[in-house]
């Protein structure tokens, strides 16, 4: 079976450090990823957000962020201009739109002020879920 391709939102990546191991449904992936049910994805641009926002919020988590940062595939951050993502903020249409350029089947985000009008829904191949979503699409199968 081959690997869902999952791109998670900073928001989603922060979650998953700034709670302890196991009592965030944002370390989930992590977890999922380790049984080889999914591959995760951020750009640099989640990963500097990530990071910039947890050494503000809970700086003693930077090193966890870290190690779950090297789990991830870092793809190339890309400003494709996209119609349906035209009034985003600047940061969060980067980041969307570089899931979708990249053919990511996910693109997971609790960003529900910017994001809720895309929630599932697909762009080109690209499904957008929040995490509670995605978890429970893939163990309904």
């Amino acid at each position: 079976m081959e690997k869902l391709k999952v791109f998670l939102d900073s928001n989603v990546v922060f979650s998953a450090a700034y709670s302890e191991k196991g009592k965030s449904r944002s370390y989930l992936f992590f977890e999922l990823q380790n049984l080889n049910i999914i591959k995760i994805y951020i750009s640099n641009l989640v990963k500097f957000e990530s990071i910039h926002n947890i050494k503000i919020k809970k700086p003693e988590k930077l090193d966890f962020l870290n190690e779950l940062l090297s789990k991830a595939d870092i793809i190339e951050d890309v400003d494709v201009y996209y119609e349906f993502a035209k009034n985003l903020p600047e940061n969060d249409r980067i980041i969307l739109s570089s899931a979708v350029y990249h053919d990511i089947d996910f693109f997971i985000t609790g960003n529900t002020k910017d994001f809720l009008t895309f929630y599932n829904k697909k762009l080109k191949n690209t499904l957008i879920l929040t995490p509670k979503d995605f978890l429970e699409l893939t163990f309904e199968k």
